[in-house]
């Protein structure tokens, strides 16, 4: 059986569900429209038939309403569904945010999101979705620490954010950390406040990686105070006072001495960790893809045409037009039609529902930022 496109009606309103702080106002439907749709046939064939009605769930309606460029209506509805526990809601609300660049919203649904699931939230990162450096980051020096962040990986550190001239921003990218011994939380922490307290401008990547690490060694029976103090000095690297202050409490009563104070001080900028594969062809594609941007599925079809593997970086882009999504279809037929595989790789959480519920998740493999 096909999976059909669906598209809101302006005649069937999106239904109304119990919001998480306040009632969502009413949002216009999208237009009726007929679009393509995506399935597997009863002979395990692709299949492709023409449909229009309404979405399935409020997930789904959210995802459509983004994507036909209503994105209060699909923060509104978004907003209703949290109390589900669908990690797919929290997650869409958390690009949402960071597209739209609205950090102190997004700091708050990471603490709720902290509180609901036990776990660590994602971490604050502007999606701009335009591909091109900023002045701040095109002057920029880059320091990539080891798996195992030692007293050698922490003096490396020291000695490169000395070695940067004072006016450069300098990137840290702790992606690849997967150890911390004591002596390197120790030294690490010693060249983060210096830093700090120098008023060097830090751009950090990777970093929910080592908060989560850190957590999972201060959770143990025996956890070691400079794993607590490495926390804490990122906590205040970050600029997150509330965290800093929780962590505070509890690292006064478990190790019953004075905690650090925190200073206000300009926080580092979370930034984009490295490509996951870094030395593939892929094609990055930046910005919306929309009916008036058409160059973007051009530089698909190009690239289509001399890949026999087509791999696709949406990493950048931060959103899919419903409008397009039948011409984005017809390039991956024609891409299947030739024998190609495809992968689309890095896309946001409200990009990838819109995949799925249009049934594009049927034609490549999906690889999206949250993969859960």
């Amino acid at each position: 059986m096909a999976l059909p496109f669906f598209k809101k009606g302006k005649d069937k309103p999106p239904a109304s569900a119990p919001a998480r702080r306040a009632a969502p106002e009413p949002v216009e439907a999208p237009q009726t429209q007929t679009v393509m749709g995506v399935g597997i046939g009863p002979d395990s064939g692709i299949v492709v038939e023409e449909s229009s009605g309404a979405p399935q769930s409020p997930l789904d309606e959210a995802a459509i309403l983004y994507a036909s460029g209503q994105a209060g209506g699909a923060e509104h509805m978004l907003q209703g569904i949290l109390a589900a526990g669908d990690r797919r809601a929290w997650h869409m609300l958390f690009d949402l945010y960071a597209i739209q660049g609205r950090e102190k919203e997004f700091d708050q649904l990471a603490l709720d999101y902290a509180l609901r699931f036990e776990t660590s939230p994602p971490v604050w990162q502007k999606m701009n979705g335009n591909g091109a450096a900023t002045p701040q980051q095109a002057q920029t020096a880059s320091l990539e620490l080891p798996g195992l962040l030692d007293k050698t990986a922490a003096a490396t550190l020291r000695d490169g954010i000395a070695a940067t001239a004072k006016n450069t921003a300098v990137r840290i990218d702790f992606s690849d950390i997967a150890m911390v011994d004591e002596s390197g939380a120790d030294e690490c922490a010693r060249v983060l406040s210096a830093a700090r307290k120098a008023k060097r401008k830090l751009q950090v990547s990777g970093v929910d990686r080592l908060i989560a690490l850190l957590q999972d060694l201060n959770r143990a029976t025996h956890s070691r105070a400079v794993h607590w103090l490495l926390l804490l000095e990122l906590y205040q690297t970050l600029g997150q006072q509330e965290k800093f202050e929780d962590l505070a409490v509890d690292y006064a009563v478990r190790f019953e001495v004075s905690p650090p104070s925190w200073s206000e001080v300009q926080a580092a900028e979370v930034v984009q960790g490295k490509p996951a594969e870094p030395l593939d062809n892929a094609l990055q594609l930046t910005g919306e893809i929309t009916p008036a941007n058409d160059s973007v599925l051009q530089q698909l079809c190009s690239y289509a045409a001399t890949h026999s593997e087509v791999l696709v970086d949406l990493s950048q882009v931060t959103r899919v037009d419903y409008g397009s999504v039948s011409q984005f279809i017809g390039v991956l037929m024609q891409c299947l039609g030739n024998g190609k595989s495809i992968t689309l790789r890095g896309h946001n959480a409200l990009i990838h529902e819109l995949f799925r519920v249009m049934g594009i998740d049927q034609l490549a493999q999906l690889i999206p930022h949250h993969p859960d």
